[in-house]
């Protein structure tokens, strides 16, 4: 019996697998592929409510989330999920705490020590849900950096069992490899209008937006992912800055494919519990290294030679800065074609050229060298 109910688990995990590999090829975008990812978890892994969302790996703070009959019944889900997760909570079962275990995978009652009903995270998220239990995951990629999150939730009477656990964190780098990939497809080539001005959102000492600029609500409506929390990403890096003192910078992808670049910083001088001031802004060619580096898995010598190659330095040029021989260069370069899916320099710097900056081609340019509003049609001059 027990070899059957084996052979049975490695089927489910068998299955669970092909499909989700299916959908991260039939899909454009992550908040697709995180609506395909939960279809295909309900089918073989029942929940009732369940959450799929994107994180910079550099920091692992929230860019973007998809969910399924998820609703707020307290109105502030945007203040609480953020203040569990990057506050100073003791019961919270963080993503980032998740990050450092190597399954990545766990119930809240494997999470939690006592009475589950006594936690911050049952009381503020699944009681006035009507849930009862949960299940929380983080996605890492083939290059074990983490990806993304998930949160699945059953109602009482319906717990997650340890075949439910290893189940998902057999599917777990699926997952992840899919929001990789999604973070990588060809970006169009119009992008989404923006209004001129500063992008700029200000939350208050409650963690509520006291306000935000016409420019960086359109930036965070072009995140993708479920509408109700586009405010996440800046409400988030307000709550991790004032409880860290640490500056918080993050990328984000829209989804019409712009990279940008979340900072919080403190408004005024009033202490940790002060207001937080969230700025966003496009990523500038520096930046996009590091986000080439981390998505399509180049190694940290093929990072440096992509960089001197953006800065238009020839293979003998490159060679001294690096103190390498040319032919070790033209090694690197060819990597980094295979990795990119290009044959030569000149469609390297035009696929880096096409996904990150076309967009904006014609827009202005500021005194930094980066754009700072979208293209203006020749019909609309």
């Amino acid at each position: 019996m027990a070899e059957k109910r084996g052979m049975a688990a490695s089927r489910t995990v068998g299955a669970l697998r092909s499909s989700i590999r299916d959908a991260a090829l039939a899909t454009d975008s992550p908040s697709d592929f995180g609506q395909a990812a939960l279809s295909v978890i309900r089918r073989r892994i029942p929940f009732d409510r369940g959450m799929v969302g994107t994180v910079d790996p550099g920091t692992l703070m929230i860019t973007s989330a998809t969910m399924v009959d998820v609703t707020d019944p307290t109105g502030r889900a945007v203040e609480i999920v953020a203040e569990l997760e990057y506050g100073t909570s003791p019961y919270a079962n963080t993503y980032s705490r998740l990050a450092r275990k190597p399954e990545g995978v766990q119930t809240i009652r494997d999470a939690i020590d006592g009475d589950v009903r006594d936690a911050l995270p049952y009381q503020q998220i699944l009681e006035p849900l009507g849930m009862d239990d949960e299940v929380r995951l983080v996605f890492r990629g083939r290059d074990n950096r983490v990806w993304g999150g998930g949160t699945l939730m059953r109602g009482p009477g319906d717990r997650f069992c340890d075949a439910d656990v290893k189940a998902l964190a057999e599917i777990a780098r699926e997952i992840g490899e899919g929001l990789r990939l999604s973070l990588i497809r060809q970006a169009p080539q119009v992008a989404a209008e923006v209004s001129d001005g500063p992008a700029v959102v200000i939350v208050g000492e409650d963690d509520e937006v006291e306000s935000a600029t016409p420019r960086a609500l359109e930036f965070l409506d072009r995140m993708g992912g479920d509408s109700r929390i586009r405010m996440m990403p800046a409400v988030a890096a307000a709550v991790r800055f004032r409880n860290s003192g640490d500056a918080v910078v993050t990328r984000m992808r829209t989804a019409d494919g712009e990279w940008l670049v979340l900072r919080a910083g403190r408004l005024d001088g009033r202490g940790a519990a002060g207001r937080v001031v969230v700025t966003l802004e496009p990523a500038h060619p520096a930046q996009i290294v590091a986000l080439v580096t981390d998505l399509y898995r180049l190694t940290t010598r093929e990072a440096e030679v992509l960089g001197h190659v953006l800065a238009c330095e020839t293979r003998a040029e490159i060679g001294q800065r690096m103190f390498i021989s040319p032919y070790t260069v033209q090694d690197h370069l060819k990597s980094i074609y295979a990795k990119l899916g290009v044959n030569s320099r000149q469609e390297l710097v035009a696929h880096l050229f096409f996904a990150h900056h076309l967009p904006h081609f014609g827009a202005p340019v500021g005194p930094d060298g980066s754009f700072t509003g979208t293209a203006r049609s020749e019909q609309n001059p």
